[in-house]
């Protein structure tokens, strides 16, 4: 009892040491990226809720794959199974949707505060960045779920954080990249 307890804190408490300094890179970034806030007007009111989005989707994605994998649903490795093909599938398509959605509700907020913002450059940045960082997270989810189960680490200790963290990086990157190549 007393090893069990000592390996989740191991686990528990280096992963979460490793997310809370991989945080703060995406924090830079994002403070490297406010002179971008002043060209496209409303997109600092996209950015929460997408980089939130991503962190969600990967963790639900996370926990889904950690139970299929504990239930010997799922193998711990890369197969066309549709358990693992379809749960990616879900990820990906509630990525798209949710961007087109945060898209929606933040010119609509916008617009009802009288601000004035420009439909297509919005909509076009939460949905390339959006299908972008969940293309990427769902893949790193997978590898991630995978990886820790083979290592006989709990999945469901692991990925929470981890993809919470990198869900953090790669849509604040994947955003500033969009924004860069905008125009």
């Amino acid at each position: 009892m007393e090893r069990a307890l000592r390996s989740l804190l191991v686990q528990s408490l280096s992963v979460l040491t490793l997310c809370a300094v991989a945080d703060f890179s995406a924090g830079s970034v994002l403070e490297g990226m406010k002179e971008r806030f002043y060209v496209v007007p409303g997109l600092l009111t996209m950015v929460p809720p997408l980089v939130g989005l991503r962190g969600n989707i990967g963790c639900a994605l996370g926990s889904r794959l950690g139970t299929a994998l504990h239930l010997g649903v799922l193998r711990p490795k890369l197969s066309r199974s549709w358990e693992l093909v379809g749960n990616a599938l879900a990820a990906i398509f509630l990525s798209i949707v949710g961007s087109v959605t945060v898209a929606g509700i933040s010119l609509a907020v916008r617009g009802s505060l009288g601000l004035s913002s420009r439909i297509l450059d919005l909509l076009g940045i939460a949905l390339i960045s959006g299908t972008m960082a969940g293309v990427l997270i769902t893949f790193l989810t997978i590898a991630v779920a995978l990886l820790s189960f083979r290592r006989r680490w709990d999945p469901d200790n692991v990925t929470g954080p981890v993809m919470t963290t990198l869900g953090d990086i790669i849509t604040v990157l994947c955003i500033y990249l969009v924004v860069l190549f905008w125009g």
